[in-house]
């Protein structure tokens, strides 16, 4: 007998947008997300992204998109104000780099971005069970955000171009 399996990754797949509250909700990104969000980009994420890949413009989030296993668009009222995505260690790998970027407008609708960031993180995890990424630690909103959705820090602080980062870990339960 075959079991029907129930997957979030399988949800996101067959189903083009899921409402998360009535401003917020989650789809499948698409090339204009990269550059509404690019324009929009908050000042904090973009020093990040400058910090890390000495740029942050639509064809590097086009570019994390493209190698990545899955990517998705938080909208705030049918406006890409986040994207999510994982990219995998490898072909057979456990584990990938998980990325979040956003773009000015989500911090009017807190509870409903972490809502959809959770959403977003129980699809990775249906993918993936570790989920990893660096966190630059001059943006200390971020390194909150990340403890919220249960992320904890591993390992000492490095250093990035002579900016400090801390690596967070998110294990599925």
């Amino acid at each position: 007998m075959i079991r029907a399996i129930k997957s979030p990754y399988l949800k996101i797949q067959q189903k083009r947008t899921f409402t998360i509250t009535n401003d917020i909700s989650l789809r499948r990104s698409c090339k204009a997300d990269f550059y509404r969000v690019s324009r929009r980009m908050r000042r904090l994420d973009r020093q990040e992204l400058q910090a890390t890949h000495g740029r942050a413009d639509a064809p590097l989030l086009e570019r994390f998109a493209r190698a990545g296993a899955a990517n998705v668009t938080v909208c705030a009222r049918g406006k890409a104000v986040a994207l999510a995505g994982v990219t995998p260690d490898g072909l057979l790998g456990f584990s990938a780099c998980v990325w979040l970027v956003t773009a000015r407008g989500v911090e009017k609708y807190p509870v409903g971005f972490f809502k959809a960031a959770r959403a977003a993180l129980k699809y990775f995890w249906a993918l993936y069970p570790v989920l990893y990424n660096y966190i630059d630690l001059r943006y200390p909103a971020a390194v909150r955000f990340a403890q919220a959705l249960g992320g904890h820090s591993a390992g000492p602080e490095v250093n990035v171009r002579g900016e400090p980062f801390q690596l967070f870990i998110f294990r599925r339960k």
